[in-house]
């Protein structure tokens, strides 16, 4: 009886740790290309740095991730001063880029399903949208709609979504698309225009 046992445990094993392989090997969620760009200003009256990166993450199931970070820093008084992160998430189709080069595609971002939005820091302290808040249209609170509707109290999720999800297109470099040349890199090429950063201020 023991050894019946001991032989069924070894069979389970063996089915559970093959179930699992075979799973990892069709997984299609992760990350698939992980293109990046940026830009930094010097903040004169102010005498701090600004650097603003972008990261577009697109994945094996044709959804993307697109983030936009500015960080602020100072310098003759050294330190953090600001850091907003904005993130989108949606679907994205590509297709060969406009411009004719071999090794660029364009990326087409379908609107967000998704957006979060968060800073803190008092680099942001006169902005449009200023202070430290989080706005996250997947997780809406009360206080959210006070931030951005304090007159009427009518923006929610829905609304925030129809105001600022948009279509984007980015070109990206692909050194996939020639292996042969070093030069290349996973780049955004020219970084987009986006409705809610240029809004927040």
């Amino acid at each position: 009886m023991k050894k019946i046992a001991k032989l069924l445990s070894l069979s389970l094993a063996l089915v559970l740790l093959c179930t699992s392989l075979s799973a990892c090997g069709k997984s299609e969620s992760g990350p698939s290309k992980i293109y990046t760009g940026g830009t930094a200003a010097y903040l004169d009256g102010i005498g701090w740095y600004s650097s603003v990166v972008y990261t577009l993450k697109l994945n094996a199931d044709e959804t993307y991730e697109l983030t936009y970070q500015n960080y602020i820093f100072g310098t003759t008084d050294p330190g953090s001063k600001g850091l907003r992160t904005v993130i989108y998430t949606g679907t994205y189709t590509t297709a060969a880029a406009a411009d004719g080069w071999e090794t660029h595609r364009d990326v087409t971002l379908a609107p967000a399903t998704h957006i979060y939005f968060e800073q803190h820091e008092k680099g942001f302290g006169r902005s449009a949208i200023s202070g430290h808040c989080v706005i996250d249209t997947d997780n809406w609170t009360a206080d959210m709609t006070t931030l951005l509707d304090p007159e009427n109290n009518a923006m929610d999720a829905e609304a925030f979504l129809t105001e600022y999800a948009e279509t984007i297109t980015v070109t990206v470099e692909d050194p996939s698309l020639d292996t042969e040349d070093p030069s290349l890199g996973y780049r955004i090429l020219e970084l987009p225009e986006l409705k809610l950063v240029t809004a927040a201020g």
